[in-house]
């Protein structure tokens, strides 16, 4: 039997209906049933796997997820398992007065690991009952999806060339990357785009700005 692959704003509208008609599902694979029973509604061949619905309910803020977890090797991810977002390093100071990374968490859902690597073993979801995030917003996922993208690519350099003659040689190029991602006195840094990105949508609270009268009656701000 053929079957079509929904495009995103037609999965989107089937998780949003199924979520309202069962706001609490115990797993993936019941999501995934309730989500494809709306889907035949629009098109009786429309299909759409667990892992895709997951990604979408999440990034579309129509799905909250709860995850159970379990240890698994390899490195601690930049990108986040289960929707695909950032990941963000979480430091403290060390007692030596260094800083090190604690833990990291993903940018958008639930997922956070430690020292060691979590893989999601199982999940539930529920509805936030939220509408869709900002334009604003989905352009901070970005930035921050980009600034993951250049820790990865740091951990890349530090991976070839490890055991080599040319690893000291190799900070050049880490800097370069921390410096475009994270420089406070540099405007197009990663960090300040996403600062002032988050600031575009904050206004001053009433009290902090002038009463109306005759010398400020046209101002824009009141």
């Amino acid at each position: 039997m053929s079957y079509k692959i929904p495009d995103e704003a037609v999965l989107e509208k089937a998780i949003r209906n199924a979520m309202t008609r069962t706001p609490h599902v115990n797993s993936q694979r019941e999501l995934a049933e309730v989500v494809n029973r709306e889907l035949s509604k629009m098109d009786s061949n429309y299909r759409a796997g667990g892992e895709r619905i997951r990604r979408v309910g999440i990034e579309k803020n129509i799905l909250k997820v709860v995850i159970e977890y379990h240890e698994t090797e390899g490195p601690l991810p930049e990108t986040c398992p289960v929707c695909r977002n950032a990941m963000v390093p979480l430091r403290n100071m060390s007692l030596e007065g260094r800083v090190v990374e604690v833990a990291r968490k993903c940018t958008v859902c639930p997922y956070k690991v430690g020292q060691k690597a979590l893989m999601p073993g199982r999940y539930g979801f529920s509805s936030t009952g939220k509408r869709e995030i900002s334009e604003n917003e989905k352009r901070i996922r970005k930035l921050k999806k980009a600034q993951a993208k250049l820790r990865e690519a740091s951990a890349l350099i530090d991976d070839a060339l490890r055991m080599t003659e040319l690893k000291a040689r190799s900070q050049y190029a880490k800097d370069a990357l921390a410096y475009v991602s994270e420089a406070k006195e540099q405007a197009g840094s990663l960090t300040n785009l996403i600062a002032d990105i988050e600031s575009i949508d904050k206004e001053d609270p009433g009290w902090t700005r002038p009463t109306v009268s005759i010398k400020n009656n046209y101002r824009k701000d009141i």
